[in-house]
């Protein structure tokens, strides 16, 4: 589990928000009305997969998630309130996911995935595992002086 940047509170579900340029790892309370950047989930995994590789598995809320969701609903011939009534959502909740102007609580995004037959997620892996500046992970300080020091 992560802490919240801001009220420090533990969440399996991170918001990635830009605040002033500010990249920060958000709760879903301090993330309200902001646009993330990105979406982390904890995938629950038993101990015994994980343990020793050093690896934890994250899924991550797609870029286009709205587009997706609209697109979908609109192949299956479902107006909005159609589909909000399917899975039990007001109509103006599933309108601000389409225009990506609310993130979809997690109960939600697996209501539209089964519902829709699409995937809102995708899984990233981070762990400490592999060479310094490989990945997804930024290169830190200490990375590019390690990385200087092995050039000469």
């Amino acid at each position: 589990m992560n802490d919240c940047d801001i009220c420090g509170r533990p969440t399996k579900t991170v918001y990635v928000v830009e605040i002033e340029g500010a990249t920060m790892n958000l709760c879903s309370n301090c993330a309200k009305d902001k646009k993330p950047v990105r979406i982390i989930q904890k995938r629950e995994e038993s101990r015994s997969k994980l343990q020793g590789t050093g690896k934890a598995e994250e899924l991550d809320i797609v870029p286009d998630y709205g587009r997706r969701i609209k697109s979908a609903r609109e192949v299956m011939g479902l107006s909005a309130k159609v589909l909000a009534e399917k899975i039990n959502e007001k109509e103006s909740t599933l309108a601000r996911v389409e225009r990506q102007e609310m993130l979809p609580p997690e109960t939600l995004m697996k209501k539209l995935e089964k519902e829709l037959g699409i995937r809102l997620t995708e899984v990233g892996v981070s762990g400490s595992g592999g060479a310094r500046g490989t990945g997804n992970a930024p290169i830190t300080l200490g990375d590019a002086a390690i990385m200087k020091k092995d050039k000469k």
